[in-house]
């Protein structure tokens, strides 16, 4: 079995040189815990979320981004302090929240919880006195992890989100600290390549664990892409039989890995639901296909989303769902389809021209 496609830490306390253990790992931050995962769901679609960091030891900042930080320097002031959220904050939040995919959070509070378990911090901008950008991050003994960045978007012609990320990496270099985690991009070209602007990054390779220098992120194999292949070979084989199904991004493959309760929750990001209600899908971490039949799960019946102008609901599953039996497994798509015709029309064979075309 290979491991979980998303993982969920919460620590009770979390010293500086262990938050550095955990970056240097691959985790991140979400909300008031750390989390890694080899898929997410964004954008109407899977994808693959790429860790990158910084060397600040051998970085230098290019022409481009001296540039940036002398003009935006004489036209604005800053102040780097302990963070806090504050009436102003949260209204810069919500001007900024077009920027983000599939879920909203309702507020700043909700998005980044303050908790003494990270050493958090921000970086205010100020026109005069109006607040115009803000950034939060956690500091680590060796390392500093960029959480967020807000600005007012009638201020986007001065690039402050890129202007934040390289006082943020200034800040780090004037306290020692050696790495500089921006976060990540993803496996294809998306809103959040500008953070490949600031510098050279190193790349986490979650096959060899290891960060890797001189790769571009966009072409290293990935879990989403790996995924979306074997779901397209398993509908490929349904349609040469004329099985009828709807693809769905499942919103909440994730849930099942935040703690022991969730497990009987339903974890493939991508789902094909067949006309009787059944599921099948590939199943990343046993590499295999399932078919399962699935119920919503009671407890979140009810759940309400705050969702992004962009997101589609036609395309995604948006009910928790509870496996209620798995009622095949297997490592070919051919045999999965094999076994769902015999399921479905339990008194036709299925001809011999269509399993030569199932068979090559």
């Amino acid at each position: 079995m290979n491991d979980a496609i998303l993982q969920y830490y919460l620590p009770h306390q979390l010293s500086p040189k262990r938050l550095d253990r955990y970056l240097a790992s691959g985790w991140f931050r979400t909300v008031n815990m750390l989390f890694r995962a080899k898929v997410t769901c964004f954008d109407n679609d899977i994808c693959s979320p790429i860790n990158i960091r910084i060397n600040l030891a051998e970085h230098e900042h290019s022409k481009r981004m001296r540039k940036l930080l002398n003009k935006n320097g004489k036209l604005f002031r800053h102040e780097i302090r302990k963070a806090t959220i504050t009436r102003e904050k949260e209204e810069l939040f919500h001007q900024h929240q077009r920027r983000f995919r599939s879920f909203l959070s309702n507020s700043l509070e909700e998005f980044l919880v303050l908790t003494p378990r990270f050493e958090t911090y921000e970086i205010d901008i100020y026109d005069e006195d109006r607040l115009i950008a803000i950034s939060y991050f956690d500091q680590g003994h060796n390392s500093l992890m960029s959480l967020l960045g807000l600005f007012d978007p009638g201020y986007s012609s001065y690039s402050l989100g890129i202007y934040t990320m390289l006082l943020e990496m200034e800040y780090a270099k004037s306290t020692e600290r050696q790495w500089y985690y921006p976060g990540y991009v993803h496996e294809r070209p998306s809103i959040y390549d500008y953070k490949l602007r600031i510098g050279k990054p190193e790349i986490y390779d979650w096959q060899s664990r290891r960060w890797l220098r001189h790769i571009d992120p966009h072409k290293l194999p990935n879990w989403a892409d790996h995924i979306k292949n074997r779901t397209y070979a398993l509908e490929h084989a349904l349609q040469m039989v004329e099985i009828s199904f709807q693809r769905k991004v499942y919103l909440f493959f994730g849930w099942h890995y935040f703690n022991s309760l969730y497990e009987q929750l339903f974890h493939c990001p991508l789902m094909l639901v067949l006309s009787d209600g059944r599921v099948v899908a590939y199943d990343v971490e046993r590499d295999q296909y399932v078919c399962a039949k699935l119920e919503i799960y009671v407890p979140f019946r009810d759940i309400q989303m705050t969702l992004a102008p962009d997101f589609d609901v036609a395309v995604h599953h948006t009910d928790v769902m509870r496996v209620v039996e798995f009622t095949y497994r297997t490592a070919s798509a051919n045999d999965m389809v094999n076994y769902i015709w015999k399921t479905t029309y339990p008194q036709q064979e299925i001809s011999w021209w269509i399993k030569s075309k199932l068979m090559n």
